[in-house]
């Protein structure tokens, strides 16, 4: 029989997947039995390992974007607030396509902060910019009314 921990962590892994109660129930009909209690030792660690691969790619397939800028200089920026950057200036620049954006974006920090692409920017001036980048945008939508 599978041990009181491997179970536990079966469920962990079942709910972290999202894994639907229907495609659980045959993954365990795979193994002979409609329990994770009934599974012996070794089947419950191969259920395990299967359950774990599909965590894997399903984090692999969630990655965001300076996702892997996670881990850098503590000083650095990090991937939130260069996503929030981003997501400010689509909303306030009048440039549409993804290469318009960015190309202006970086026109915009290499001529307001002297820094020449976000990705170099330290946490402390991020926060500036943010701030600068969220006033610009209520003073856009204050004049629009």
């Amino acid at each position: 029989m599978s041990t009181f921990t491997q179970i536990k962590q079966i469920h962990i892994l079942k709910n972290l997947i999202g894994l639907e109660e229907d495609l659980y129930r045959e993954m365990l009909a795979s193994f002979g039995v409609y329990s994770s209690k009934n599974l012996t030792e070794t089947e419950a660690s191969i259920f395990i390992d299967i359950l774990n691969e599909k965590v894997k790619s399903s984090k692999n397939n969630n990655h965001r974007k300076y996702d892997d800028f996670y881990g850098r200089n503590s000083e650095m920026a990090t991937p939130p607030q260069l996503r929030k950057i981003e997501v400010l200036w689509k909303d306030i620049s009048r440039a549409k396509d993804p290469k318009s954006l960015k190309k202006t974006l970086r026109q915009f920090i290499k001529n307001k902060f002297h820094i020449d692409d976000i990705r170099f920017m330290s946490k402390s001036r991020a926060s500036v910019v943010i701030a600068v980048l969220e006033k610009i945008k209520v003073n856009s939508y204050l004049k629009a009314f």
